[in-house]
């Protein structure tokens, strides 16, 4: 075939350029006439009678003059933005289109990619989201975060930051749309709308307060040991290290005395809060319980009211003393006190280190933040 597959340049049979008086010798010519036929049938026709056979190749083109666009409207049309995006030019103006969802279920930390553009991440266990560079990820990237199962955190790459912060908390049954910039990310704020009506419970508590929470029921809700948004301590001994409760909140927790009498206290130790720098009781670790006062802060041990018993005894004269439960009657100084015994109604004594009503122990948690 004399035209070139790659460039489509046809180039015509040699002995094909006839002179004055040449004798012509007919194998070239037959050779022309035949490869003209050839690239007569090959070509498009213009009325669309008959289709192509194999891919058409066009010219990149760009946005302001498009590989594909019309005779009336030229800078309307196709074009190859590059690395093997299809670019949509109208009157030399780039159109974008939205992109196809991606879904995919995670159930557990995740670092999101260039690809997951556009992609609906939902996450069946609690995890922790970390993000590539803004500017690897690029403007206009977006991914949708679903928290099915667990907490979700979403950390950006470094110093950046979403919404203007270090972190994205999205709690679980929440949801979130994140966008890039090419430096940060932000959101549609929907994550903080949930986590507030997530948290409303809490946040309807004042600084201070004191609740409690039978944790030994399964399912049972507890404050929230974060300090993302409400801050708690759990009023007991010991919880400060990495992972507890108490970590970052307390400080210079102090035990003494023996049960029932337990003395436990710790400085609250959490720079936004109004009650930093203050010294508490620790009542789980005490097992103290709180009884409206005048003076509040005011402790007190258990204790009974005292009173008297009135008796009849002996001077002595006899020969000995005694002490009757009755006041009626004599005595001698034979007569002596009956052993104790189990009253009618009160049953078996119950005996033990402190004096208590019937109870069940729960946990005591106070907001500081």
């Amino acid at each position: 075939m004399p035209r070139n597959p790659s460039t489509g340049v046809y180039s015509k049979p040699a002995g094909t350029t006839p002179s004055v008086g040449q004798v012509i010798d007919p194998a070239p010519w037959n050779a022309l006439t035949t490869d003209l036929g050839n690239e007569i049938t090959n070509s498009l026709p213009r009325d669309g009678s008959a289709p192509m056979v194999s891919p058409l190749k066009l010219a990149a083109g760009t946005v302001s003059a498009p590989g594909i666009g019309f005779s009336s409207v030229p800078q309307t049309g196709l074009y190859l933005k590059g690395g093997g995006l299809l670019g949509f030019t109208q009157n030399g103006v780039d159109i974008s289109f939205g992109r196809a969802s991606v879904y995919a279920a995670k159930s557990g930390d995740y670092t999101a990619l260039a690809t997951d553009d556009n992609a609906v991440l939902r996450f069946t266990a609690a995890a922790t989201l970390t993000l590539t560079a803004a500017a690897t990820l690029a403007a206009n990237w977006q991914i949708t975060v679903i928290a099915d199962g667990g907490d979700v955190t979403i950390d950006p790459n470094g110093s950046e930051t979403i919404d203007g912060a270090t972190t994205l908390f999205v709690p679980n049954g929440g949801w979130a749309n994140l966008f890039c910039s090419g430096s940060a990310f932000f959101t549609n704020k929907t994550a903080a709308q949930a986590f507030a009506i997530a948290n409303m419970k809490w946040r309807s508590r004042f600084i201070g307060e004191v609740v409690f929470a039978n944790t030994a029921v399964t399912g049972a809700e507890m404050p929230p040991s974060t300090t993302t948004d409400t801050v708690w301590i759990e009023l007991t001994m010991g919880l400060t290290g990495v992972g507890a409760f108490n970590n970052g909140k307390l400080t210079t927790e102090s035990v003494s005395g023996s049960a029932p009498l337990v003395l436990a206290t710790a400085v609250i130790s959490f720079a936004a809060s109004p009650m930093n720098g203050q010294t508490i009781r620790l009542i789980n670790t005490e097992s103290r319980i709180l009884r409206p006062s005048a003076s509040s802060g005011t402790l007190q041990d258990d204790a009974f009211q005292d009173h008297a018993h009135g008796v009849v005894g002996s001077d002595g004269a006899g020969g000995g003393v005694a002490i009757i439960n009755n006041g009626a009657g004599g005595f001698s100084p034979n007569n002596k006190t009956a052993n104790a015994s189990t009253a009618a109604t009160g049953g078996t004594p119950r005996i033990a280190n402190e004096t208590r009503m019937k109870n069940i122990g729960v946990k005591a948690y106070m907001r500081v933040a």
